[in-house]
Parts: C-alpha cells; sequence; structure tokens
C-alpha cells in the first residue's frame, strides 16, 4: 500500500481527535494511545525502507498532539512514548524493507482505518 493512501486513512482520525477522546477506555488502552503507537510503526517503515528524510508520520504524530495534549503533561507524555514504542518494536525485530514491510504496512493500515472509524462513530455520529 502507497504512503499516500496510508496518509489518507488517518487523516480521518486526526481530524476527529480531541482531547475528549483521551476520555475514552478500551481494554486498557485509548484509542488515540494506540494510534500513536501505529503512527510509530509507519514511521519507521518510512524511516528505514524510505529515507532518513522520511518524515511525514512524525508531523501526523506531531498533528495528533497538538489537537490531543497540546501542553506538557502525562496524557503528552504517553502518546509519546507510545508512536516509541511503535518505532522500536520493529527496530527490535529487524523488519525488512521489502515484501515483510509492505505486509506490515498493510496490516497497520487496517488497524489504522479500523481506530480512525472507532474514533468517527463515537465523536462524529
Amino acid at each position: 500500500m502507497r504512503t499516500a493512501g496510508l496518509l489518507t486513512i488517518f487523516a480521518a482520525a486526526l481530524a476527529v481527535a480531541s482531547p475528549a477522546s483521551a476520555q475514552t477506555l478500551r481494554d486498557g488502552r485509548y484509542p488515540v494511545e494506540e494510534l500513536a503507537g501505529v503512527l510509530g510503526e509507519l514511521h519507521y517503515f518510512a524511516f528505514t525502507c524510505q529515507s532518513r528524510n522520511a518524515q511525514e508520520w512524525r508531523q501526523r504524530m506531531s498533528e495528533l498532539m497538538e489537537l490531543e495534549a497540546p501542553a506538557r503533561g502525562s496524557y503528552r507524555d504517553r502518546l509519546i512514548a507510545r508512536f516509541n514504542d511503535g518505532f522500536r518494536r520493529h527496530e527490535r525485530r529487524r523488519t525488512r524493507c521489502g515484501a515483510e514491510a509492505e505486509w506490515e504496512q498493510r496490516r497497520l493500515a487496517i488497524r489504522g482505518e479500523a481506530l480512525a472509524e472507532s474514533l468517527r462513530r463515537e465523536y462524529i455520529e
């Protein structure tokens, strides 16, 4: 799946994210925190497989933090930690670029789309 398609998926999530979404806890995790982890995982693939200058997922994370946690605090720290955990997950596994990375990115796109839809349903409908 191409990066442009993945960006579209997360644009919807970022559009509906709000500080209120931090209130919703599912299975011990906040959906926005899960989204931060997915963004970190995608950043790993862009950074490693495309270019060290690829920063689109980090930029999306910055946008998410501006919407969710614009001030310093524990929630902002948790979002950053989840992003970094997502990046490190593949760094530790040494996920290789190519078919393996493409499969992982498709899996992440599906997960991100589900999170975005969940947030959309909860805050728009």
